[in-house]
């Protein structure tokens, strides 16, 4: 039996450079970029507080992260339950789960649409107004906190690059990569 003895980074060099060999180039340690410099480190690693932020002030109130995202994605004149897996970035069952969650604690009641028999759609009862009310304001003032300790400029030049950045993905074929094309 034969003893390997290797630490983690040497390990780690050992992977990226099996797995550039596999893509037949070659890269060294040195040349990769460190994972703070990436955007979506950057960007997940701020959702994930702000997430964390939000849920537990959502759990104060007796609710979670996502009926209170449910609560604000809900227009007055009712939404088809169709489009609110889309807008909220859900699946169709954790959807169906939060929605019936919500239909048990008395914040919505589904309709069927009077336009499409098929479709159903989503409206909030006068408790579902209050809760969505309590969870604007939660995100208002959270907003308006962050926009005063970031400063105007930042705010704006963030929320300029973010919405340039979703536009870019909207079509992200171009940012892959061409397969004559190493990106090492």
């Amino acid at each position: 039996m034969v003893k390997i003895n290797i630490n983690l980074i040497e390990l780690f060099k050992l992977y990226v450079n099996l797995l550039c060999m596999h893509r037949k180039f070659i890269v060294t340690y040195a040349q990769i970029m460190p994972t703070q410099e990436t955007i979506d480190f950057n960007l997940r690693w701020s959702w994930a507080k702000l997430a964390r932020l939000y849920s537990a002030e959502a759990e104060r109130r007796g609710i979670t992260l996502s009926v209170g995202y449910a609560l604000l994605s809900i227009e007055r004149e009712g939404t088809p339950s169709t489009k609110l897996g889309p807008r909220m970035g859900m699946e169709p069952t954790s959807l169906s789960r939060t929605l019936k969650g919500m239909e048990d604690k008395g914040l919505i009641d589904r309709r069927p649409d009077p336009n499409d028999g098929r479709s159903v759609r989503v409206f909030l009862t006068p408790l579902g107004v209050d809760s969505r009310r309590q969870a604007r304001d939660l995100v208002v003032g959270i907003n308006k906190r962050l926009a005063a300790m970031l400063g105007s400029e930042t705010l704006k030049e963030l929320n300029e690059g973010l919405q340039r950045l979703n536009s870019i993905l909207e079509d992200p074929e171009h940012l892959m990569p061409l397969k004559n094309e190493h990106t090492y």
